[in-house]
Order: structure tokens, then sequence, then C-alpha cells
């Protein structure tokens, strides 16, 4: 009896671990800046459905690295005169906007950590993340810790 005890908690704590990452398919991402921090964004009105965006911010002109390894799909320019970038890996797809300068180009594959763009200071750079086409809150997997508004 206590053997078999033994080997349910074994499974449970190898299962545990396993369907975590099975979950997400895609693990731990690396942080956008090496040199900044995000923030939940805080609007004056409310989306419907939600913008599950993060918005990150540096002190310092830095560079934006990929949180993933994948392909860029898109580089453009946008209204703001800020560049757009959007990568993707399997069903996922990562859209930063705001750089000051892109340093990648479309069909570019790129590695988790690599830089793709420029980004200067007094701006915010937006990160979005989707599973094909469905939103998802990138907070919880980004190595950098990135506080809800309600945290303090």
């Amino acid at each position: 009896m206590k053997s078999i005890r033994n080997v349910c908690l074994l499974a449970m704590f190898l299962y545990a671990p396993v369907s975590l990452f099975a979950q997400t398919e895609i693990g731990q991402l690396k942080c956008p800046f090496e040199h900044g921090s995000g923030r939940e964004p805080k609007e004056a009105f409310t989306w419907d459905p939600e913008d599950k965006k993060v918005i990150m911010m540096s002190k310092v002109d830095t560079i934006v690295r990929s949180c993933i390894t994948g392909t860029v799909s898109n580089v453009n320019l946008s209204e703001n005169n800020k560049y757009e970038i959007v990568i993707y890996y399997k069903n996922y797809y990562f859209w930063y906007d705001g750089l000051a300068k892109a340093t990648v180009k479309r069909g570019q594959n790129v590695k988790a950590g690599e830089g793709i763009g420029i980004y200067t200071l007094g701006t915010e750079l937006d990160l979005r993340m989707f599973k094909h086409e469905t939103q998802i809150d990138p907070r919880n997997l980004l190595e950098c810790k990135i506080p809800k508004a309600d945290d303090k």
C-alpha cells in the first residue's frame, strides 16, 4: 500500500510540471528589455474584450529583444512613426509596437534574446501575444515579472 502511494506521489510530481509546460507549448519567454520594466495598462476606459497587452518602459535607450525563437512575419512603420514587429512561432504571434527603429526584416529567423529593434527613452513599447487569433496575457510567461495594476 505504501509503495502505491509513493508511485502516485511520484507520478503527480512528474505530471504537474509536464502538463503545465504542455499547456503553453512555449515555456518561459525572454524579457524584451535588458534594462527596463513592464506594467499592466491603466486605461481610462475598458476594452471589450480586454486588451491583454504589457507596456514596457526603460529609463535609457535600449535594444528590444525577441522574447522567443521564431520568424519575423511583419515589420511596419505605423501612423505614429514607430515600428510594429510581429514574430511567430508555431501558432503563437508576438506583436511589438512602439519601436524607434527596426533591426530585422520580414522572413528573418530570430532567436530568443536576439535584438529586433531600438527603443528610445520617453516612449512605451506595447507587447501583445496571440495564439491563433486569441489574445493571451504574456505576463505569467515572461521571465521579467510584470505587476498587475492592482498589485502594489
